[in-house]
C-alpha cells in the first residue's frame, strides 16, 4: 500500500475529484479527512490521507502532494517524495531544506511537471526530465493531453498527472502512453 497525505486548505477540493473520478479506476483507494473516510474503487491499495500538518510521520515512501496555497510548517521524512507548486514562492521556500525528494509542478520549463498548451478544458503535461517510478522504472521526457475535469484547476491536473507517473499507473489512459 501507498500512502499519500493530501496537504493543504480542506476547501480546495481538486486533488479529492481527481482521486475519485479517475484514480479509483485502477486503484482501491481509502480517503480520510478529519470528519470522514471513504472507499473507491479496486486493485493496488492506496491510502489518501487529507491533513493541514502533522507533528510526525512515519510511514514507508510516504507521498505528499501539497494543494497550491500550502505552505509546510512540519518536516518531511528523507524516504519522503514531495509533490509541489513551484509558483507558490512560500511553499518552495519552506521546503529548500526539506529532506525528502521534491517534483515541482508549474508552468515553466525548469519544473519537473509543466505544461505545453492549454486551453478552457484541456491541457497537455510535459515531464521536463526523466523521473523514476516508485517501481524502479525511468519514464523519459513526454507529453500527455488531458481534460481539465469541472472543479479543479490546472495546477491540479498537473500535481496528479506527476502522482500518476510516479505511481507507476500502467493500467490507465496515462499508462498507456508511457
Amino acid at each position: 500500500m501507498t500512502t499519500i497525505f493530501i496537504c493543504g486548505d480542506p476547501k480546495d477540493t481538486g486533488f479529492t475529484l481527481l482521486l475519485k473520478n479517475c484514480l479509483s479506476k485502477t486503484y482501491r483507494i481509502t480517503y480520510v479527512t478529519n470528519t470522514s473516510v471513504s472507499q473507491w474503487g479496486k486493485g493496488y491499495e492506496l491510502l489518501a490521507l487529507e491533513i493541514i500538518g502533522a507533528e510526525a510521520i512515519e510511514t514507508e515512501s510516504p507521498v505528499f502532494l501539497l494543494k497550491k496555497s500550502c505552505v509546510p510548517d512540519f518536516d518531511f521524512p528523507v524516504n519522503g517524495t514531495v509533490i509541489a507548486f513551484s509558483e507558490n514562492e512560500e511553499q518552495i521556500k519552506a521546503l529548500k531544506n526539506c529532506a525528502a525528494h521534491v517534483v515541482t509542478c508549474g508552468f515553466g520549463k525548469t519544473d519537473t511537471f509543466s505544461y505545453s498548451s492549454l486551453s478552457d478544458d484541456e491541457v497537455v503535461v510535459s515531464l521536463n526530465r526523466e523521473v523514476t517510478a516508485f517501481s524502479g522504472k525511468k519514464i523519459q521526457p513526454l507529453e500527455i493531453p488531458l481534460e481539465i475535469p469541472q472543479g479543479t484547476d490546472i495546477y491540479s491536473v498537473i500535481a496528479f498527472t506527476a502522482l500518476r507517473i510516479l505511481l507507476d499507473d500502467f493500467d490507465s489512459e496515462i499508462g498507456e502512453l508511457i
